[in-house]
């Protein structure tokens, strides 16, 4: 992700955080398929890790993550 490899040349511990963060969202989605907020989408929900939003949705018995973006960032256009 080009975010980590932005945060990494920054800050390594940030980085670092962020790989922690992210790994323990891949073990809540894989307990937890229907976590978040829906989304604007039908069929689609948010789930926020620390400073980051994930665009998620069920697809064959498991959790996809469709696009990861900052929460600062605007949510894009349908």
């Amino acid at each position: 992700m080009a975010e980590i490899t932005y945060l990494a040349k920054r800050n390594p511990a940030a980085a670092a955080k962020v790989i922690v963060q992210f790994q323990e969202a891949r073990r809540t989605l894989a307990k937890h398929p229907d976590i978040g907020r829906p989304a604007p989408v039908i069929g689609l929900r948010h789930f926020i890790v620390g400073a980051y939003v994930l665009t998620i949705r069920r697809k064959a018995g498991s959790v996809e993550i469709l696009s990861i973006r900052h929460g600062r960032q605007a949510e894009p256009k349908e």
